[in-house]
């Protein structure tokens, strides 16, 4: 298989998003306010950060996400970035402490896999393997981050990834280190990019990689809790947080404000 170094994946808007972010992670991890993310410029705290650096990449990026805000927060962002006409699209959060996450977890990843499917290990998990969990997480409408994002080149990150005996890519989950030392969420990660290929949906596989990212996240990186994000229409992904000990929080939520009618990843 020919070698693909080229660090970023997807259409040319996400590639771009991809390449700015990148950039900037020494920038946003000494930003209050900010998020280090990796798909789209991030804040948890739109106060601190200022209103004005907001509007700045909402004119640069055509989006910015407010992740772990209050309903109040959401309001004002829409006031304060009217002028961009934003197209308002949301997320609930879920939220477990690493106690929560291990005991709902550790149960999930002790039954076996069905056969023909094996964990991928994580020094298989090059820049070429990472090229081809980019295709799959596109194939499946999960927008991608770039290789140094997915590798953990960037800030603390692990891919969870199943793979079967022909080494094709059966499902993928990720954990990672986000917010900076001044966030309300700081030693939180963020877990997400869960994809299950169509052929093999059904057997719980969802549930298994989450829960692998989850003891990933308290486990491997140290976190003391995780967060995930879910459309309020997904069931069955609300449903699999749920088992994986996760609970929605009431008062805070995930809102990305774009000049697109594109939600960017399910």
């Amino acid at each position: 298989m020919a070698k693909n170094f080229d660090a970023f994946f997807g259409t040319a808007e996400v590639r771009a998003l991809q390449m700015a972010q990148d950039r900037q992670v020494d920038t946003l991890r000494e930003t209050s306010g900010a998020v280090v993310h990796a798909r789209t410029f991030s804040a948890d705290d739109p106060e601190r950060l200022g209103w004005d650096v907001l509007r700045q990449r909402m004119a640069q990026d055509k989006r910015i996400t407010l992740r772990g805000v209050s309903e109040n927060v959401v309001k004002k962002a829409l006031t304060e970035l009217a002028d961009f006409n934003p197209v308002l699209h949301r997320w609930d959060i879920f939220l477990a402490d690493d106690d929560a996450l291990r005991t709902a977890c550790q149960p999930l990843t002790q039954n076996p896999l069905p056969p023909g499917l094996h964990r991928t290990a994580n020094e298989a998990i090059d820049d070429n393997f990472i090229h081809e969990v980019q295709s799959f997480l596109t194939e499946h409408g999960v927008s991608p981050f770039s290789k140094d994002a997915l590798a953990g080149r960037l800030f603390p990150a692990q891919l969870v990834v199943l793979h079967d005996d022909t080494k094709n890519i059966v499902a993928t989950g990720f954990a990672a280190m986000t917010h900076n030392q001044f966030s309300p969420f700081e030693g939180v990660a963020w877990v997400g990019l869960i994809a299950v290929a169509p052929s093999w949906r059904g057997k719980e596989l969802g549930k298994y990689v989450d829960a692998l990212s989850n003891l990933v996240a308290v486990d491997e990186l140290g976190a003391t809790a995780t967060m995930e994000f879910v459309a309020q229409d997904n069931i069955p992904s609300r449903r699999m947080l749920e088992a994986c000990g996760l609970r929605q929080s009431d008062n805070r939520t995930v809102a990305m404000l774009s000049m697109s009618q594109d939600r960017m990843t399910r």
